[in-house]
């Protein structure tokens, strides 16, 4: 018996040690937003991050980490919305190291060849409570 919740115990705190490393966003200057536009290469539609690859026209290729699959069902985005080809305006944080190429924490993604626009909750709240 104390060695099953010796166990348990042991893998819900290498489990809990893992989540809180993965969503270390210390490289990653919140207060300084970054726009990138260009056009989407890839989409991998899967956990732990939806990832889209945009090629931008002056700084290159980039890594853009949007939510998790549940997040964004959770919003109402149950299937990709986005394809390759889409040219996109994407918002969020980019990585320190610009040699990463990395944008995270994504606020806000546009296709203004027909209007579909995606804000993060998080951003919508702030902007309705400061109003």
């Amino acid at each position: 018996m104390k060695r099953t919740i010796l166990t348990s115990m042991a893998a819900l705190l290498l489990t809990a040690g893992s989540m809180i490393g993965h969503h270390g966003y210390a490289e990653y200057d919140r207060n300084a937003p970054v726009t990138l536009e260009g056009n989407l290469k890839r989409v991998l539609w899967a956990n732990p991050h939806v990832v889209l690859t945009l090629e931008t026209q002056t700084k290159g290729e980039y890594s853009v980490e949007w939510g998790a699959v549940f997040q964004l069902s959770r919003q109402g985005i149950s299937a990709v919305p986005v394809k390759e080809g889409d040219r996109l305006i994407v918002t969020g944080s980019i990585n320190r190291n610009p040699e990463k190429r990395i944008l995270t924490l994504v606020q806000e993604i546009s296709r203004p060849a027909d209007g579909w626009h995606w804000v993060s909750p998080n951003r919508a709240n702030a902007s309705s409570t400061t109003k």
